[in-house]
């Protein structure tokens, strides 16, 4: 190897999953040698500042590397709740409609004759006010019982 490690590839030899190649170039490269005793004084710097035990983080380390390996638990302990809660709410929406009695049909409406069909376009058309703001006219005329009890 010519050239000299970089970061990434001095931090993979710190940690053991470096290449065998750049293991072999910390042996015959002063420099990478020096730069990777440096990032070994910093780890143990580090370690050291945390104030934890190594036995404590070995075994934190072991019970990672156990859970990692067991199987992957069942996420389906809902299923049947959701599946009864469905049941249910199905239930619910076709009971009624099975079990109600049946409502008539409405009776159809008596047609209009040609007299009372033009009477009533003839009131729409009179109007000078929309048939939709009727409602909102009641609003501004007087109330009836309090008019009289404001004039005595």
């Amino acid at each position: 190897m010519s050239r000299h490690l970089n970061q990434d590839e001095l931090l993979h030899c710190l940690y053991g999953i470096g290449e065998r190649e750049a293991h072999a170039h910390l042996l015959a490269c002063e420099e990478c040698a020096g730069r990777y005793a440096a990032y070994q004084r910093r780890r143990s710097e580090a370690a050291a500042s945390i104030g934890v035990p190594s036995h404590f983080l070995a075994a934190q380390r072991r019970a990672v590397y156990a859970r990692l390996t067991e199987p992957p638990r069942s996420q389906a302990k809902w299923a049947p709740a959701l599946a009864a809660g469905l049941l249910f709410v199905l239930g619910l929406f076709l009971w009624p409609s099975a079990h109600l009695p049946q409502r008539p049909a409405p009776a159809a409406k008596p047609e209009l004759t040609d007299e009372q069909l033009f009477s009533d376009v003839y009131s729409i058309e009179e109007s000078m006010e929309p048939r939709a703001a009727a409602p909102i006219q009641m609003l501004f005329e007087p109330v009836p019982d309090l008019a009289e009890e404001g004039e005595n």
